[in-house]
């Protein structure tokens, strides 16, 4: 089934989902680094100063795209079956929270100063200790949800487009 030009995302949310794709495949992998791969000190530095400043750049975009997947009507896709689109709608809200999750437990985890590509710096909303650490874990335990739900979408996308169903037309 070919997808037309009707059935596709406006060119703004494309070029969301896409940026967001970019952000957040770049984040949970350099992450994953930071976390589980001896690193040098200064690639250490590097990769977390810049994850911080990239994903605080990126909150509002997130927001923007949130916005309007609430008050944009999402493009049809009847080649799916009722009970495909509860669970893609499902999967896809999981994603959104799992995204704030992440962002807003990364803010609010910051035990200092954070530069912002040298445009601004963010000081930490909380004091160190008890909150701070809560909002760290929790950030990990949910990058950790949110690289499983990534997986699972790009897994589904694939599988839809061995099947014929072209959901990515949608999105190009």
């Amino acid at each position: 089934m070919n997808i037309s030009t009707d059935y596709r995302y406006s060119g703004l949310r494309r070029s969301l989902h896409w940026l967001s794709a970019l952000v957040i495949i770049w984040a949970l992998i350099s992450g994953t680094c930071l976390a589980f791969f001896p690193l040098t000190a200064d690639v250490q530095q590097w990769l977390g100063r810049f994850n911080v400043a990239l994903t605080l750049l990126f909150i509002p975009f997130f927001l923007l795209r949130l916005v309007l997947a609430v008050l944009q009507p999402k493009p049809a896709t009847t080649a799916l079956t009722v009970r495909q689109q509860r669970l893609a709608a499902t999967g896809h809200g999981l994603i959104y929270v799992a995204v704030l999750a992440v962002l807003f437990s990364g803010v609010f985890m910051l035990e200092r100063p954070a530069p912002v590509f040298g445009l601004t710096e963010l000081m930490p909303p909380l004091r160190a200790g008890a909150a701070t650490a809560f909002f760290a874990a929790l950030h990990h335990y949910s990058c950790v949800l949110l690289a499983l739900l990534v997986l699972g979408h790009i897994a589904a996308v694939i599988v839809h487009q061995r099947r014929g169903v072209r959901l990515m037309q949608k999105m190009l």
